[in-house]
């Protein structure tokens, strides 16, 4: 992968913290990138949708979430 290929992937990531919904959906893209890049294989995809649903459902419960 050269730069210019890993600067797709990671450059909703900036920034992000994953406090908010938003933070999550951007860690969530880069993860997709990355998903169908190849770069991370089936199980790594796999239990980064498990968290990343599991994460969501906790903003939703502490209020952090935004629609």
């Amino acid at each position: 992968m050269n730069f210019l290929e890993l600067g797709a992937v990671v450059s909703d990531l900036p920034g992000t913290q994953g406090k908010t919904a938003n933070d999550q959906r951007a860690i969530d893209r880069t993860i997709a990138k990355s998903c169908s890049a190849g770069i991370l294989g089936a199980k790594q995809c796999d239990l980064q949708t498990k968290a990343s649903a599991a994460r969501k459902a906790e903003l939703k419960n502490d209020g952090s979430h935004i629609q």
